[in-house]
């Protein structure tokens, strides 16, 4: 297993988008961020439609099982450990909600296709 912290830092989004496809490149691992960044998402939508424990458990929930796919299935740290200040952790979980919004779709398609 790859012990190294992820050196991703927060950078401009083409960059970003490049080292974060890069570090999700097993099938589960993808699956599994595209099912808890869909389910964060909603999470976000229940906290500001007047749910917050359960929004804040989806939101909250999403980030042990992402790291815990990376440490199982791709064998690297998660970009959320590169930065040290929380604006930049922000900023990586956003990005990884926008990862999800551009590749989701195309994963579908090639995942029914293969039927």
């Amino acid at each position: 297993m790859n012990t190294t912290t992820s050196t991703m830092p927060v950078i401009p989004w083409r960059e970003f988008f490049t080292a974060y496809e890069a570090a999700h490149q097993d099938p589960v691992n993808r699956w599994v961020h595209h099912a808890t960044h869909v389910g964060a998402a909603v999470g976000a939508l229940l906290a500001a439609g007047g749910h917050p424990a359960l929004g804040a458990a989806l939101v909250l929930g999403a980030l042990p099982v992402n790291w815990a796919s990376h440490a199982i299935f791709e064998r690297n740290s998660p970009a959320f450990f590169a930065p040290a200040d929380a604006w930049g952790k922000l900023q990586v979980a956003l990005g990884g909600l926008v990862w999800t919004a551009a590749t989701l779709p195309h994963d579908l398609a090639r995942l029914l296709g293969s039927r």
